[in-house]
């Protein structure tokens, strides 16, 4: 009986630990993701928004409204984009510094959007999505 009590001694903590780590770290995963979608729908609206003729020439500047930190992490994003057809299509990687949690999503555009190459920065206090609309109705999209 002793050695099934000392088992449990030592398996109940460790076998704890190890479910709250998974549990914090899908935590924070949901919490990436949501971060990342909401960029990428800011980005859509954004293109939606501006992609009329009615809309002059001009640089937005939006924010973006995310948290800084995740879990008291901050986290970048990058952006790349690709042509499928006659769409352009924003892919928008997240990942939480100091760890290997990451977040996808990406934007669909319409062929007059091209992407600054730019990093996003949680934390940074001018942390921003940036738009500029053309003369010729083209977009160049980034992150300020």
């Amino acid at each position: 009986m002793i050695p099934v009590l000392i088992l449990q001694v030592i398996i109940l903590p460790l076998s704890t630990g190890w479910i709250m780590a998974i549990w914090t770290d899908n935590r924070m995963k949901n919490e990436l993701q949501d971060a990342a979608n909401h960029v990428g729908s800011t980005i859509q609206q954004l293109y939606l928004s501006l992609n009329r003729i009615d809309v002059l020439p001009s640089t937005i500047t939006q924010a973006t409204n995310v948290p800084s930190t995740i879990e008291s992490y901050p986290f970048n994003a990058t952006g790349s984009i690709r042509t499928v057809n006659m769409s352009r299509i924003l892919d928008l990687h997240f990942a939480l510094q100091g760890g290997k949690i990451t977040a996808d999503s990406f934007v669909t555009f319409g062929p007059n959007v091209s992407w600054q190459s730019s990093t996003f920065m949680s934390s940074s206090a001018t942390a921003c999505i940036r738009v500029l609309k053309q003369d010729d109705g083209a977009f160049v999209f980034s992150f300020g």
